[in-house]
């Protein structure tokens, strides 16, 4: 199953596994149709988006860092920013990049290269960063020789490309495997690692594959042309000393991977691993001592025996002085990341995050952020200017008149979705097969509304149109309707024995969305891109077969009660469904992978991903 990129599935004939006439609703026979929606021939509909909005503040996890001098260090996140210490005084996250940053080299304050996932590399000058388009696949880390100007960078698919005094050279073929870190000591002496634990020395050109073990090689560092040394994802690391690597396999003394290793010399080393903890290297290994408790390590940086700095995945600094570790303290921290947007009215939507944060639109800012007095949202939902929003760890607080009341703990398991219809009905659903309902005053205990535990796996989302028709989506493709009459489950998105088989092993597609226009209209989506429709002509009801509108993950879908709906997916793309048609997947979202979405019945639609909202309008 894919979880992001292209969807593996595109290709492949997917079918419904149903028995027709087995289920009912209200006591009405369901049938499979064929699809009951066109394709080819789209209505004119388009949805004119605003400007990407920032709702959440600048910042990412930190990614790697680099310091050519004790006065001058580089970080660069995940969110595409750069921090900068200069002298001691760590600079606010700056964003220079649309993606997210995969390693940084400086060569001295005012020549520093980044590189990122989509093939980009970006050159400081001491004042400003400038992108250039280098790769046409992701570059996995770049080296920069001290007071030179001369760096290299490497790529997934094996290559190097040189930079010299502002000039990239061509690809040029090092490995098969791809590429995970490179070093320079001089202009003349580089060495590169790979996944399939291989070394390649650089004097000029590149040599053939040295071959270290079966461990994947994470990281490596050259401070001289005769001394490197490469960490791998086992917890040992490798030591190049006069043209023979050493293999030392318990450096850290556990299995975790050594993410960084920094020398200031060829008898001053430290290695970070990932789970925080760091080994010194002074001849010999010490042992490993922990200095981002409950944190990931993911890089470090020396230029002497007594100054080296490494940073983790939260955003924290700590220092080693030669003989202890000092700090850490936060120079980069992550902030939340948008997990759910419900709308009320066009003029009046609310974004959670990851943090128990809460912003709120006005028809033309998004608010500062709020404390709603839960932790990790998970969704949230608004029926005019009420809203509910639940949390990964069971909790549920209400949005009425402006302000958030007491948040309660309403079940044991993490809520995946909520849907409300009125301040006075919601429903949620958790990631242990269950189903909540609120009546306006409380929420009731947590029921599997008599559906056998066998057939379901992990609800997603849920969408109510009335207190006595709601839909919920789980994790093995079932839709299940509950309301009036007996609740049910239908298989609406399932794979023949030879279309969903990985190792031998069959697996289901797991629906990510749901959306009910009307009891009559319900569109659910997937991690392979399909659809599928719900439709109630009279006493027909019917699902339609998976249907292929999407060459990325979908991970939701919202609707209107007019009967027009937006599917959304983790490429930025949009996917629209009106009178009773699907349009070909668009990317003028201003956004990146998206992570929710919401519509209004005037068709006005808010989308979020990780850290921004855009606002669109659906026009003819």
């Amino acid at each position: 199953m894919s979880r992001g990129g292209p969807t593996t599935l595109a290709g492949r004939a997917i079918t419904t596994v149903l028995v027709v006439g087995a289920l009912a609703l209200g006591g009405v026979g369901v049938a499979v149709a064929s699809p009951s929606v066109g394709r080819a021939s789209a209505p004119a509909v388009a949805v004119r988006w605003g400007a990407a909005h920032p709702v959440e503040p600048a910042g990412g996890h930190p990614s790697a860092i680099s310091c050519p001098t004790p006065a001058f260090c580089a970080v660069a996140d995940t969110a595409g920013g750069i921090v900068l210490d200069a002298a001691g005084t760590w600079t606010a996250p700056s964003g220079v990049d649309a993606v997210g940053i995969t390693s940084v080299s400086c060569a001295s304050a005012t020549l520093c290269v980044a590189v990122d996932g989509t093939g980009d590399a970006l050159v400081y000058d001491g004042s400003t960063w400038t992108t250039q388009h280098l790769d046409t696949v992701a570059l996995t880390s770049v080296s920069c020789v001290v007071a030179a100007t001369q760096c290299v960078a490497v790529d997934v698919a094996g290559d190097a490309f040189g930079y010299v005094t502002g000039v990239w050279s061509a690809a040029t073929p090092v490995a098969s495997a791809p590429l995970s870190a490179v070093s320079c000591a001089t202009t003349t002496s580089c060495e590169a690692v790979d996944a399939a634990g291989n070394a390649y020395a650089y004097t000029g050109t590149w040599s053939i594959a040295t071959s270290l073990g079966s461990a994947s090689l994470l990281s490596v560092d050259c401070p001289t042309a005769t001394f490197c040394v490469a960490g791998d994802d086992a917890g040992g690391v490798d030591v190049l000393s006069t043209g023979v690597w050493t293999p030392d396999h318990a450096v850290l003394g556990h299995t975790d991977g050594v993410v960084a290793v920094a020398c200031a010399s060829g008898t001053s080393c430290v290695a970070l691993g990932q789970d925080g903890a760091a080994a010194v290297y002074a001849g010999s290994w010490a042992a490993a001592t922990q200095v981002f408790p409950a944190d990931n390590g993911v890089g470090a940086s020396c230029v002497a025996a007594a100054s080296c700095t490494a940073v983790s995945a939260a955003g924290s600094a700590a220092t080693f002085n030669g003989t202890a570790w000092s700090g850490p303290t936060g120079v980069d921290a992550r902030p939340g990341r948008l997990t759910g947007v419900g709308c009320g009215a066009p003029r009046f939507c609310l974004a959670v995050d990851d943090t128990g944060q809460a912003s709120r639109w006005n028809g033309s800012t998004w608010s500062a952020r709020q404390p709603t007095g839960l932790g990790s949202l998970s969704a949230v939902s608004c029926a005019g200017t009420f809203c509910m929003a639940v949390s990964d760890n069971g909790g549920a607080v209400p949005f009425v008149h402006g302000t958030w009341r007491h948040a309660r703990s309403i079940d044991p398991s993490a809520l995946t979705g909520v849907s409300c219809v009125s301040s006075r009905f919601c429903a949620a659903v958790d990631a242990a097969n269950h189903v909540l309902t609120f009546n306006g005053a409380r929420w009731s205990a947590p029921r599997t509304m008599r559906v056998a535990q066998a057939q379901a796996r992990g609800y997603n989302a849920v969408s109510c149109v009335t207190p006595t028709f709601c839909v919920a989506v789980d994790e093995n493709g079932n839709e299940l309707f509950f309301g009036a009459g007996r609740p049910f489950l239908h298989q609406a998105v399932a794979c023949a024995a030879t279309a969903c088989r990985y190792n031998g092993e069959s697996f289901s597609i797991p629906l990510t969305g749901v959306a009910c226009a009307t009891s009559r209209l319900c569109i659910a989506v997937d991690e392979e891109g399909n659809e599928v429709t719900y439709t109630a002509r009279g006493a027909v009801r019917s699902w339609s077969r998976p249907g292929h509108i999407d060459a990325y993950r979908l991970t939701g879908i919202a609707c209107t009660r007019i009967g027009y709906c937006l599917a959304v997916d983790d490429n930025g793309g949009t996917v629209i469904y009106d009178r009773g048609q699907w349009r070909a997947a668009s990317r003028l979202v201003p956004l990146g992978a998206i992570s929710a979405v919401a519509c209004t019945s005037r068709a006005t639609c808010a989308v979020t991903d990780a850290s921004s909202a855009a606002l669109g309008t659906a026009t003819r």
